[in-house]
Parts: structure tokens; C-alpha cells; sequence
């Protein structure tokens, strides 16, 4: 146990990271990159780029990576299994 401000509390144990996790991350961020670099002159005024099939799932751009969630909300609901190792991102898009 440690002493911080008086208190007293124990250290959680750091969570370890898959090496999955880290490829899956590496293929989002260049993901959201690669649909922010096909967004078309901004957006609508609903928030979204208006680009690809994913922006139906598309719903608050106002926080990071907005096409990677609505990937990951496609993804869900019609259960569908992404390829991190594909770097074809029209195919998703």
C-alpha cells in the first residue's frame, strides 16, 4: 500500500496489452485518416462527411475518430468481422 495525500491506496495491476490491440489501433487511426482524407469539402449539416456507406452509421462527429465508430457500429449490427492486416479501406468505406 502507498501513502498519497494522507490516504492510503493500492496500485491496480496494469492491464496487458495484446499485440491484436496494437494492430487493431494502428488500422483504425489509419482508418479515420484515410476517411478524413476522402470527406467531401467538410460536412452536412447533420455532421457527416456524406462520403461512404459507413456515414448511415454515423452519428456525433464532434468527438475523434467519428468513422471508426461508425465502422465499429456497422460492424455490430449486421456482424461483420474486420480484417486488421487489409489495408483496403474502399472496401469498408
Amino acid at each position: 500500500m502507498e501513502n498519497l495525500f494522507g490516504e492510503q491506496y493500492t496500485e491496480l495491476p496494469k492491464k496487458k496489452r495484446k499485440p491484436q490491440d496494437k494492430e487493431k489501433r494502428s488500422w483504425e487511426n489509419a482508418f479515420q485518416k484515410w476517411s478524413d482524407e476522402q470527406a467531401q469539402d467538410g460536412t452536412t449539416p447533420l455532421g457527416k462527411c456524406g462520403y461512404g456507406s459507413i456515414c448511415d452509421y454515423c452519428e456525433n462527429n464532434d468527438k475523434g475518430r467519428p468513422c471508426v465508430r461508425a465502422l465499429n457500429t456497422m460492424a455490430r449490427e449486421k456482424r461483420i468481422m474486420i480484417d486488421y492486416s487489409d489495408r483496403d479501406f474502399e472496401r469498408w468505406f
